[in-house]
């Protein structure tokens, strides 16, 4: 069959996003409690959901070195335009990691109106949810990832230091950690990030 390379793409991209691989909407749960907590009218400029097919689609065609996925079991990313405050609000309220319950805190840096707040949830001693809110007075970003994470996070350091030309770096958190540097980056080796 010879087929036009851009209807290919037209109708592979049409058969995407009419099933259930991939759906132009972002955490709407999340987006929905963090306008109540903070007071702040959200509307989405712009969303994407990619569930296990879509995510097991798009390994096929990117390098697992390059781009980790391995473990992912959904991933939701929504950028959100601020309206304005709700009725009775004069300023948006803080982020309050406490509002998160079952997840944990690892990154708070808040500067010049900015705030980013990088939480995990666990189970079994194992990362299963990894969720990144960045607030801007004007934007908003949320980023909610599901699946088994521990090999990705692993992964994503080790990228991270070798990106920055520091793999000794990446040895060194390893060993504080208490963790074997040969063990194999998709195994699930973070339980220490349990608080405590």
């Amino acid at each position: 069959m010879n087929c036009h390379p851009r209807l290919a793409l037209a109708a592979a991209t049409l058969g995407l996003l009419s099933s259930s691989c991939v759906r132009l909407i972002g955490p709407e749960d999340v987006r929905l409690a963090l306008s109540d907590q903070a007071g702040v009218k959200l509307r989405q400029e712009t969303g994407l959901t990619v569930t296990r097919s879509g995510l097991w689609l798009a390994r096929q065609f990117v390098d697992e070195q390059e781009v980790p996925l391995r473990g992912l079991r959904r991933v939701e990313v929504g950028v959100y335009e601020v309206e304005g405050l709700r009725r009775g609000r004069l300023e948006p309220a803080p982020l309050d990691p406490a509002y998160f319950k079952d997840w944990t805190p690892v990154v708070r840096v808040r500067e010049d109106g900015e705030e980013v707040l990088v939480l995990l949830r666990e189970k079994d001693d194992h990362v299963r949810s990894l969720l990144v809110v960045v607030t801007e007075p004007e934007e908003w970003v949320l980023v909610r990832m599901r699946g088994r994470l521990d090999g990705l996070i692993e992964q994503a350091l080790r990228m991270a230091f070798d990106e920055v030309e520091r793999p000794d770096l990446y040895a060194k958190t390893r060993r504080e950690r208490g963790l074997d540097a040969s063990q194999s980056p998709t195994a699930p080796t973070w339980p220490c990030l349990a608080p405590g």
